[in-house]
């Protein structure tokens, strides 16, 4: 690598983006006073379950620890086969029993659709069943949504607890890089989305949109969704959980967490805001190349190119480390050897596309979602 202006500048130019995105990025905190002054309206929690007796109970226990606890929890079991309904009945919830997937529908939509029917909440969180909760979590999310109204959604901190869980990491990064870089960078970049594991908004707004039925066919329903609130002149606000609200994805094994990200992620990546995905590409390439270009200079004997580019890894791989460490509880060793879950990431961002734009369809817990209409990747 020559040491050129531009190869010197541009690394470290996009390096400070995306710290200083990541470094605006609002994390849900208690509101000083909520709009209601300590009188709160009816809250629901729906939460949309299947096959998830692993990760339910500790859930449902975080909401019975609440400073404020929801007035109804609702747990829409979507043909379990473990035991997802009678842990839930023995711990408090009201448990829906799905009827059959509708033509047109996807399992998440439909489970969510049927809890709000059921719910008497004027206010709805939805929550996946992998999230738990501190114990000022509703009383947190319940405040900032009556400041902030129309849609309101949290990233939750990626619990991670067994090695291959780490792998999740850029994952992590990308989607929250794509969401901070809104608050930095409009209008260039809008806000387009929402975190689907945990969202807050009232009923008649949800309604109003046409809630998850408006995005009954959508793998990336929690983007879909959010476009249905700006489309109608609502606001959408993104938070990071940490402190507040957390999950840990896919603890079943390595298969389950290659499943999850396939079925969703090359979606994701080209229904972003084409500026975002473009910052996020040059960011990713600089990760990759920065390693290579060390092995290069070293067999090379280029030793003032080796001492640059040795700088630019450590300061890449501190800013990875930083900006996890907002995130999920990912480690120091998964920075330090990010090129591992670098190319983990790669490898199933390429899967995801050839399954979503070419096979035309994925799986996911046990069923295959078929995509065969036509995908028209948006760029907003």
């Amino acid at each position: 690598m020559a040491l050129s202006l531009p190869a010197v500048a541009l690394p470290l130019f996009i390096l400070a983006v995306v710290v200083i995105a990541f470094s605006r990025m609002p994390f849900l905190q208690r509101e000083a006073k909520g709009a209601s002054g300590g009188l709160y309206p009816r809250l629901s929690v729906i939460i949309p379950a299947r096959n998830e007796a692993d990760n339910l109970e500790r859930l449902l226990r975080s909401l019975e620890q609440q400073s404020l606890r929801p007035d109804e929890v609702v747990v829409i079991d979507d043909h379990s086969v473990d035991q997802t309904a009678s842990l839930a009945q023995s711990l408090g919830a009201t448990v829906i029993r799905a009827p059959d997937l509708p033509a047109g529908w996807l399992g998440k939509s439909w489970a969510c659709w049927l809890g709000a029917q059921k719910a008497k909440g004027e206010v709805l969180i939805f929550l996946d069943a992998d999230v738990f909760l501190e114990k000022e979590a509703i009383l947190s999310l319940l405040q900032t949504y009556e400041v902030k109204k129309g849609l309101v959604s949290v990233q939750p901190y990626h619990f991670t607890i067994r090695s291959y869980e780490k792998l999740s990491a850029f994952f992590n990064l990308v989607l929250a890089l794509n969401m901070a870089l809104s608050f930095i960078l409009k209008p260039l970049v809008k806000t387009r989305g929402a975190f689907g594991p945990c969202l807050i908004t009232g009923r008649q707004d949800y309604l109003a949109v046409g809630g998850h039925q408006a995005v009954r066919s959508e793998i990336l329903e929690d983007i879909c969704l959010a476009r249905r609130f700006l489309e109608k002149g609502l606001s959408v606000y993104i938070f990071g959980g940490k402190g507040k609200v957390y999950f840990r994805m896919y603890p079943q094994g390595l298969k389950q967490l290659v499943e999850g990200w396939t079925k969703n992620f090359a979606s994701g990546a080209f229904s972003s805001n084409i500026f975002g995905f473009f910052i996020c590409a040059v960011w990713i390439t600089f990760c990759l190349s920065i390693p290579l270009n060390i092995i290069k200079e070293i067999r090379a004997q280029q030793w003032l190119s080796l001492i640059f580019s040795i700088i630019l890894y450590l300061l890449y791989a501190g800013q990875i480390h930083w900006s996890l460490s907002r995130l999920g509880n990912f480690g120091l060793a998964t920075a330090a050897f990010y090129p591992l879950p670098l190319l983990f990431f790669i490898i199933i961002f390429f899967r995801s596309f050839f399954y979503t734009y070419c096979l035309r369809y994925v799986t996911w817990k046990g069923r295959k979602v078929n995509l065969s209409r036509k995908l028209k990747p948006k760029a907003y």
